[in-house]
Order: structure tokens, then sequence, then C-alpha cells
């Protein structure tokens, strides 16, 4: 037999906004076009947006249509780099984004160059229809884009931000977001290790909920930079000094290039006896900007570089023995000689044509000294194949050597993962890498921290595929104004009003409010019209059944009079007798909205209700009587009081029966009730009042008059609901036989029109009975509520005949305010 597996438990989340929904957009198992969507309390955060160096066109683009660009709130980019930053002018100009972007004042300098750059040498015709931007868009976006410094707090909407120091490139960040308390940090590329110019990554030291952090190069561990650059100018050296050839470096115009021409710089300077006839070619568009560029945010750089600049003078990317050119029309055909080109992945550009020319030539060598993407020359040819595609169409023989010497900026496993043991965050996202490299990662991680105290879940979306957690986030709030100007004891309360204000809570005094937030306390004056078409006597007797006795205001006008119930002196029911429906009026505030709130269920009860008595809109034409009001006429009331001997068998009863019954009103209507058997109370708690309640004598304790009045009505119902039925009434008569249009249980019709006379009784049936006081309660209107109008103290008076069928109708006629229902015929007796 086969067993089933269960389903897995799933806890429903109260609020949508309380999950943190973190989407790759790309670099989600992937490197390249790096696009990270935060979302969270209905902010939006995207976290760089690049494009994919392997593709072209809108293949390059991240999965932008999953997000509506105009939800998004703040877009930060991290650095300069094609694949983070070069698909921000599409976004800010080709799309529907109005929110604000940031980048570090290096980022944006630098950026502007190098996406000028990437136009050129992507538009390869006249026509700019097939390109993702133009030099117009990246002239308007660059103007759209906000600078903020590393260290800087920015707070957007709600979302605060900060900028760290994150290694890698001049001017790449790490971003700690916060939203409502929940904070998330973004590491982009990044690195630990302190180069010749940049300051590795630095640690925010705060506590961090969800960290999203590269894999880039998975389970991988670099060698020291010593040992690198050891390596790296032993491989020249053999290609130009011991060959006699060309070495070629692919590079990016900006970046890890200058730490590279730094390393060659001081080499040279070392070594120029052997070194003297061998040049050093830097080809690139911006070489000779790169140079001023990093000459001006010098102070970003490292102390090293600082100081060597205080103390010399001269910038120190101003090169001795690098020629930096525009073109590669100086570059000779044969070596020796050093030549660095972009681009770094070989695709197109100088440094394809110059590998084309160079690769039949065995003492020619290529160093690939970067990252390479997957499915780019670059990491092709690292493979060593033994021909090459060439940009004109068939093959070239590759013959040069190949080696991977890499300086690239990114964290190894050794760093990442001791760059994670040091943040510790609960839930860790991973991404830039590719997927084999990020499971892996995973794998270790998972293993690494299984059995320690540190629990960490990591994750590795694809892209489009959202991670989601589950976050209440932290509500601190800060008390100002007078609330604040006496230190707090243990113990102490502060009320006040609550201000929220993009996530940030502040508790002030209502006469601070202006000062402290520039709003100004005002009433709100509530009012709500109900259908009602019954008579007031109902209604009055409904809400004195819920709320206890209530004092009546009757205004008086040229349209006629209105009514004016007050209930807890705060909420006014008002029913005029020209307008149909009760008019609801109340100071608007939390308790009196409540009050109002029940007021209106009442009414809507009386007209839902098949046992009220509904006024007569119509003439009566199927019977024949008066409405007007008579002298002698007795009004139809119900007694709703209770004398102190009707509460003689409610303090007789069971105390525990007692007791038993309070509890169950009081919790329906108050959500804290507790509930002392020992000392025979309740303590009732509303927001901050408080209330004791005796079961033994029904008294109530409280410095809340509205409080007070809500409990004592509470405690009229349970002693309606407690009263005998057959208390302080005589028994209807034993009836000698059944009543021919009796109903099943043998009760005859009740006629509710029949004609009041106090001198005058037609029985029918039976001997007449005595006034009768009717217990009315509003759980039982359904079933009494007709029974109590009929009996309470009205005798009959004999109709006219009716010759048709010789029987006689009787009615007992209301009050002309009250209403009627249709007579039924009685047999004369």
């Amino acid at each position: 037999m086969s067993l089933k597996r269960k389903a897995e438990l799933t806890v429903a989340v109260e609020d949508e906004n309380d999950l943190l929904r973190i989407t790759p957009l790309g670099a989600g198992r992937e490197v390249g076009r790096s696009c990270i969507c935060l979302q969270y309390k209905g902010k939006t955060v995207m976290l760089d947006c690049g494009l994919h160096a392997g593709r072209s066109g809108p293949n390059s683009l991240p999965f932008l249509d999953q997000i509506d660009p105009a939800t998004v709130d703040v877009l930060l980019v991290s650095h300069f780099h094609i694949d983070h930053a070069a698909a921000v002018p599409y976004y800010l100009e080709r799309t529907t984004f109005k929110g604000r972007t940031f980048m570090t004042r290096p980022t944006k300098g630098v950026f502007r160059w190098l996406a000028k750059d990437y136009i050129r040498v992507t538009n390869t015709s006249d026509s700019d229809s097939t390109a993702l931007y133009n030099e117009a868009d990246l002239v308007s976006a660059h103007a759209k884009i906000e600078e903020i410094d590393v260290h800087q707090q920015v707070e957007v909407n709600g979302i605060k931000f900060t900028a760290y120091n994150a290694g890698h490139v001049l001017g790449a960040a790490m971003f700690l977001v916060e939203i409502a308390g929940v904070k998330v940090l973004y590491t982009g590329d990044y690195s630990r290790e302190e180069d010749r110019h940049l300051v590795s990554a630095e640690n925010p030291g705060v506590s961090v909920s969800v960290l999203i952090t590269e894999s880039t190069y998975g389970l991988r561990s670099h060698d020291t930079r010593i040992e690198r650059e050891r390596n790296f100018m032993k491989q020249v050296r053999d290609i130009v000094v011991r060959r006699r050839g060309c070495c070629l470096l692919p590079v990016s115009a900006l970046g890890r290039t200058q730490e590279l021409l730094l390393i060659l710089e001081e080499h040279w300077s070392r070594h120029i006896q052997d070194l003297d006839g061998v040049p050093i070619y830097f080809i690139s568009s911006l070489g000779k900007l790169g140079t001023r560029l990093y000459q001006t945010y010098i102070m970003h750089m490292n102390q090293r570089i600082q100081q060597q600049f205080n103390r010399t003078g001269r910038n120190p990317f101003d090169f001795k023995h690098i020629k930096t050119r525009v073109d590669f029309s100086e570059v000779p055909e044969g070596g020796p000689c050093v030549v660095l080109a972009t681009p770094g992945m070989l695709q197109n550009g100088v440094s394809r044509l110059l590998l084309e020319r160079w690769a039949p030539r065995p003492e020619n060598g290529l160093i690939i000294t970067g990252y390479s993407v997957e499915k780019t020359l670059a990491r092709n040819i690292t493979n060593k194949p033994p021909t090459i595609a060439a940009v004109a169409g068939g093959t070239i023989p590759r013959r040069l050597s190949v080696d991977n010497i890499s300086f690239s900026a990114h964290v190894d496993y050794t760093q990442n993962s001791a760059f994670i043991d040091e943040i510790r965050a609960p839930h860790v996202v991973l991404v830039h890498g590719e997927e084999n490299a990020m499971l892996d990662l995973r794998a270790n991680l998972v293993d690494k921290y299984k059995n320690s105290d540190y629990e960490v879940t990591v994750h590795t979306p694809r892209n489009t595929r959202a991670v989601e957690m589950h976050f209440h986030g932290e509500k601190t709030a800060r008390v100002m104004g007078s609330l604040a100007s006496k230190a707090p004891r243990d113990g102490d309360c502060r009320a006040g009003i609550l201000v929220e204000r993009d996530f940030s809570y502040t508790l002030l005094d209502v006469g601070d409010l202006r000062e402290f937030t520039g709003m100004t306390p005002v009433t709100v004056e509530q009012q709500l019209r109900v259908p009602y078409s019954s008579a007031f006597g109902l209604l009055q007797h409904h809400l004195e059944q819920m709320f206890g006795e209530l004092p009546l205001t009757k205004e008086t006008s040229n349209s006629g009079t209105t009514n004016i119930l007050r209930i807890y002196d705060a909420v006014d029911v008002l029913h005029s007798s020209w307008k149909v429906g009760v008019e609801i009026e109340w100071e608007g505030n939390a308790l009196n909205d409540m009050v109002a709130d029940s007021v209106v269920a009442v009414v809507l009860n009386i007209e839902s209700s098949p046992a009220s008595v509904k006024l007569t809109q119509g003439a009566c034409d199927s019977h024949s009587h008066s409405h007007s009001n008579k002298s002698d006429e007795k009004p139809c009331t119900v007694d709703t009081k209770l004398e102190a001997s009707e509460l003689a068998p409610v303090r007789s009863s069971n105390a525990a029966d007692i007791s038993a019954k309070l509890a169950l009103f009081m919790k329906q209507q108050f959500a804290h009730v507790e509930h002392d058997n020992d000392q025979k109370k309740f303590v009732v708690r509303l927001n901050e009042l408080s209330a004791t309640v005796s079961t033994v004598t029904l008294d109530i304790e409280t410095d809340s008059p509205l409080l007070q009045s809500r409990i004592a009505a509470i405690i009229a119902r349970v002693r309606h609901t407690m009263r005998p039925l057959t208390h302080n009434s005589t028994p209807l008569p034993e009836r000698q036989q059944q009543h021919p249009d009796a109903d099943e249980k043998g009760m005859p019709p009740v006629d509710m029109d029949m004609a009041q006379d106090g001198n005058n009784s037609e029985k029918t049936g039976g001997t007449a009975s005595e006034p009768t006081q009717i217990d009315n309660d509003n759980d039982n209107d359904n079933d009494n509520n007709s029974s109590a109008m009929a009996s309470s103290g009205s005798s009959s008076e004999s109709g006219s005949d009716n010759e048709d069928d010789g029987t006689k109708q009787q009615h007992t006629e209301l009050p002309a305010s009250d209403a009627h229902v249709k007579e039924e015929p009685v047999e004369d007796s």
C-alpha cells in the first residue's frame, strides 16, 4: 500500500504588505544584467539595472516587464560597470519610471563616459532605431541621477538607504536598505581585499534581516595579491622578453584596468634596464579621460594613493612608461610590446582585432585578467581551441599562448563565506553567479551552518522567481513634546496621539501636533441616515433595552416634531415625524464610533424583524375604525424598568448561574474581561479604561461614566434574561375548547386593531384576563413583540355586525402615533 505524502503546512499571512519579495530581474543564476527588485510594505526598490555582455539589443536587458516601472520608488546603482548600470538610461527615458535614481559621486562621473562609449560601440549604423537608447537619452538620464556619499543616509517615501564602501572599483557601494524596520544589505560586486588604490568592502555593523550577495566565484579561492602580481609579471616577461612577442591584455576602459596599469608602471620603473625597449600601450577612447577622472576622485581611494599624491603632488595615474592612445595605429605588427585594449570580453572592438592579428603566431600571448562571462569569446578561448572565429567570417588558427590570471575584484569563497558569517543575517540570497557555482556555494553554506547556532536560510532564485519572506517589521515610537518633558519610570504610561509618517512613529500630545507635525487637530462630526419605518416608541424601547434608560428631548418646528434620544452623552438618535428613517449624529472617535455602530445594528434589527409593527402608509379600506386619539385611551406601552421586588428572583438564583450568565454577556461585549471567582468580581478593560463589577451586588466601580453606563445596560440585559416568565404576571385562563381559527398550538388569532374602551369588554372564547405585565427582551422580539403590544391593558369594544356572514369584527385601537396590523375576524361566542 502506497502512502500519500502530507501536504506542507502553510501559514496564512494576515497582511500581504508584511511579505518581503525579492525578485531577480537579472543576475538570477547567471552573471550579467544585474537587476534585483525589492518589494515590501507597498514600497519598491530596484537595485542595479545593467546589460548582459554576452547578448545584444533588447535581449541584453533585464526582465523589466515583470515589474511596473511606475511603481518603483527608488533605483540604486552600485557601480559603473556595464552589467550593473548600462540599462539605466533606457529605464529612465524609455519606460514609465518616475522614481528617483542614486549613485555615488565617482560612479556618476565615470558612468556617463562608459555609457557613451557603449553607445559608440553598439551603434554600427547611422540609424538608432535598433539601439536601446541614444546620446540624447543618456544626457537626459544623467541629469536625473542624484549623488549619494559613502555613509550618507537618504530617505525617500519611507525608504531609508545608506551607502557603504564595496571595494571592487572606484565608487562602488553596498546599499543598506531599510523599510519599516526590516534591513536588507545588497553587496553588489564587492571585494574584501585592499589593493593598490581601493579600500576593501566594509561591514555596516548593524543587524541585517536579509543579505543579498554575489556568488561569482562559487567555491573557488584566489591566490594572494602578491602571488597574483608575481605570476602575472612572470607571464608578461616570458612573452615580451624571452619570446620577443606581443602580449595582449583585454580589459575594460575603467575599473580594474587602472590596477593593472599601476602594477605595470611600477615593474617597468624597477626593471627599466631589461624592459627599456618594450613599449606599453593602453588603447581606449576613454584612456586620457580616465586619467583625469581618477585624479578628480583621488580622495575616494585608499590611504596609499592619497599619501603618494600628497607627497609628490603628482597624479599616480599620469604614467611615465605607458602610452595612452585612441586607436592602435602605432601598435607594431610584431613584438615585443604589451597592449591593454577594450573590450574585456573580446566580443568586438580593438581587443578582438588585435587578437585576430596575433593569434596565428606562437611567440605572442593572451592573458585574461578578469572574470569572463559565459558564452563570450574570452570564456571560450580559455579552453584553448585550435581555431577562433573571425569577425569578417571564417576561422583563424590559434597558436598564441592563453593564460588566465584573475585580477577580478570579486570576492572568492574564502572572503564571501567570512563576510556572510560576520553579517549573520537569517536570510541569504545568492545572485550574480552561474548556476552550478551558485548551487555549490549554497550546499556548502547549508552544510557549514547545519549544526551551528547560526540559523540561516540560503536562497538561489532564478530570474523572475520571487523569494518571499514574512516580516512584521519593527515599530518604535518616539515620545516628543510635552509628553517627553519628564523622564519615564518603570510602569509609567504615556497617552497621546500616535503619528505615523513613512513607517516612523511619534507619540505626541494633541497640543504639540502643529509644532512637530504641522497638523491641526479637527473634530469630525458624523451623520448617518438609516432606513426606518416603524413607530418611535418601538425604537425607544429597543434602544433602552440595549443602553438603559435614555434622556428624551423633543424639538418642534413647522414641519412637525423631532424626538432626540441621547446615548452615553455621545450619540444622538433623531426621529422626525415628517421624515422617513432615523438620523444618527456623533463626534467621531473610536468609542463613539463603536456606540454608533451598535445603534445602527439595533435599528436594522427592528426593520428586519417580522415581529416589528410597521407604520401603515395607505388608507385602511378593509375595516372600519377611527385613528384619532381619544382622551380616555391608554397608550400601548411596555414597562422595561425593574423594581426592587422584581430583582428578588435574580438575587435568589444560584450564584454560580448568575456569574456564568454575566461572564457570557461581558465577554460578548468586551475583549478583555478577567473573572475572579475568589473575590466574586469581574474586571473589565477597554483601552485605558477599567471597571470592577461585583457578581454579588452587581455594583460597578469605575472612573468612566461612559463605561459605567454601558456595563449597567449589560447587567439590565442579564436581569431580563434570568427573570422567570411567570414573575409578576397572571397566567392566562385555561381554555375549555379550541377556537375554530386557532393556530397549531391551540391559540386563537390575536386582533391588533381592536378598539379600546375602558368601560366595556366583549369576551371571546372565555373569561377576560386581567391586565398583564409583559417582560420583553431583545432576544425574544421576534416571538413576543406582537403579544406584548396586544396585552398591555387594552380592552375590546363591540364592532358593527356583518350582515353577510353573521360574524362580528372586533378591534383594539392603538394611539394614532403607533402602528396597526391587519385585523382578523373572530366568531361571536
